[in-house]
């Protein structure tokens, strides 16, 4: 089966460096973006969707240094607070910060305001400063994939003997699995906390021995989750080490101990309410965990084991899968629920994508399950001569699959569900539009008489937001459209479509965030509706940013 495995590491890396979306967003801000004030603020805030782990709050001026002497940064619920210690003369600033979410994740964003006078140029400032994606993503990712896979194995393994009581040959088969995978979660769990510190503080290639580092990863949840981790999976490996005297009490403790390492971090167990988010995800997690644990010596058993006998394993452990997979479902639908808000939601995001890629894999599963009941287990249990290797290989595919489903599970957490991005689009144009408006407001007409109503905020150098309304040729809103993405470019810089999937705020309106327009000139706007997947609308625009 081994080589199976190491099929799918292509894949999981893949995976595992597309881009990750931050789960913390920025609801208001004082001062706002591009916002122009009389007098020197006396405190900065930012409003966030959830509680927040800082990393740093700045406010700089325009080569890029601190100044205001910063005071301490503190916390009241969502709000993050920063009082200045001297007054900022007048002039443009740059307000930059970076902080930590519940599940984990960092983020960070760049804007500029101003005191006294109109916003300045901000590039030099802000070409250092608004990159928030680190180069330790992929290790990040990869870490989590092995940190789940690892988990389920363990605790799965110990779940089959519990709950299977199979003859020792076999019980042996599964504790050794689960010992190797024991030891595996445990120090993903270590390196969880220093990959996952490298990223939020933006660390380079020496992060994992700097105290910064180590510090920033201890700070956030990533450390109660290790500190409930670590223990339960070297007592594992300690329980799991004999078939003779197999502790129940205690490798039930274990088991539980595990899963619950997973609940007090991550977007899904941490949403409200979180006493119910938690209940599902924790039973999600254990099902899939029996599952999973259940296939290696499910196929060692063929092989280990009389045939009939086998047959009679398979049948033991259907009567658990049964309902294990209607839990498996039921919590998976409801966790599913919360993150999207909506079934529609499903549809042009990310999350989406990852999730529908997930439900399709599960799907196979499923059918895999259900022709080794209906077809194989049969067989097996009347003794046919090639039943054990028509189920065996059913089985090393089915474990192929489950391994991809991890990495799309994975693939879930990192990545922001749209719940999170709904949030920060209200709180984002709640936020914009109080501000000094400098938004440049267009409709532009397609050949085929559709028109799109655009405004673009602040349409200045920097970060820039774009809502977008789309009407069909008679002038009414298209209230749903398959997808819509914005397209700049700026050929004298050697820029070329750069895409931003936008995202669907309701009533027909969309919302992208442009984080590419850092150049001050002239920059091609094209947004792209789709009003099917076959279907679509194309419109162009020329933009100076100054």
């Amino acid at each position: 089966m081994k080589k199976y495995f190491f099929a799918t590491v292509a894949a999981l890396l893949s995976l595992t460096s597309t881009q990750v979306g931050a789960h913390a967003v920025l609801m208001e801000s004082s001062p706002k973006a591009s916002e122009r004030l009389e007098s020197s603020p006396l405190e900065l805030s930012a409003t966030f969707n959830e509680s927040v782990g800082p990393i740093f709050f700045r406010v700089l001026d325009q080569t890029g240094a601190e100044v205001g002497k910063p005071g301490e940064i503190r916390l009241d619920g969502t709000k993050m607070l920063m009082s200045l210690g001297e007054s900022l003369p007048k002039g443009t600033y740059i307000f930059t910060y970076r902080v930590i979410s519940a599940d984990t994740h960092p983020v960070g964003a760049t804007f500029g305001f101003s005191i006294g006078q109109p916003l300045g140029d901000t590039t030099a400032a802000l070409a250092g400063s608004t990159q928030t994606r680190s180069a330790w993503n992929t290790l990040v990712g990869f870490n989590r994939w092995v940190l789940y896979a690892a988990l389920l194995l363990a605790v799965g393994s110990a779940l089959f003997v519990l709950l299977l009581n199979p003859p020792p040959e076999l019980a042996a088969v599964s504790f050794g699995l689960g010992r190797r995978a024991a030891l595996f979660a445990a120090l993903a769990y270590v390196l969880a906390i220093v990959l996952g510190g490298a990223d939020m503080v933006l660390g380079g290639a020496g992060a994992l021995f700097s105290q910064k580092a180590w510090l920033a990863g201890l700070a956030s949840t990533l450390a109660p989750s290790a500190l409930l981790g670590v223990p339960a999976m070297l007592l594992l490996y300690w329980g799991m080490g004999s078939i003779e005297t197999v502790r129940r009490g205690k490798l039930a403790f274990c088991i539980a101990l595990g899963i619950a390492s997973f609940l007090v971090t991550g977007h899904a167990a941490t949403a409200p309410p979180a006493w119910l988010m938690s209940t599902v995800v924790g039973v999600h997690l254990l099902t899939t965990a029996f599952w999973m644990g259940a296939l290696v010596p499910l196929y060692r058993s063929v092989g280990l084991l009389p045939i009939a006998e086998a047959g009679a394993l398979m049948v033991r452990f259907s009567k658990w899968a049964v309902p294990a997979v209607i839990l498996v479902l039921l919590s998976g639908v409801g966790i599913s629920l919360k993150q999207l808000g909506s079934p529609l939601e499903v549809f042009g995001n990310d999350y989406g994508s990852v999730l529908l890629t997930k439900l399709v894999l599960v799907g196979v599963i499923l059918a895999i399950a259900a022709y080794n009941r209906q077809k194989l287990t049969p067989a097996l249990l009347a003794g046919a001569v090639d039943a054990p290797v028509r189920i065996g290989r059913t089985i090393r595919f089915e474990f192929l699959v489950y391994i991809l489903v991890i990495a799309a599970a994975m693939g879930l957490t990192l990545t922001t569900p749209p719940r999170a991005m709904t949030a920060g689009a209200t709180g984002a144009l709640v936020n914009t539009l109080s501000a000094a408006d400098t938004t440049l407001r267009r409709t532009l007409k397609a050949d085929s008489g559709h028109t799109v109503e655009i405004e673009l905020s602040p349409a200045k150098v920097g970060e820039n937001m774009l809502m977008a309304t789309v009407k069909d040729p008679s002038g009414v809103v298209i209230s749903k459209l398959a997808d819509l993405e914005v397209v700049v470019a700026m050929e004298s810089a050697g820029i070329n479509d750069v895409r931003t999937k936008a995202q669907d705020v309701g009533n027909g309106m969309w919302h992208a965030m442009i984080a590419e327009t850092l150049i001050p000139g002239e920059w091609t706007l094209s947004i792209d509706a789709f009003v099917s997947d076959y279907d679509k609308i194309s419109f162009k625009t020329e933009v100076t940013l100054r």
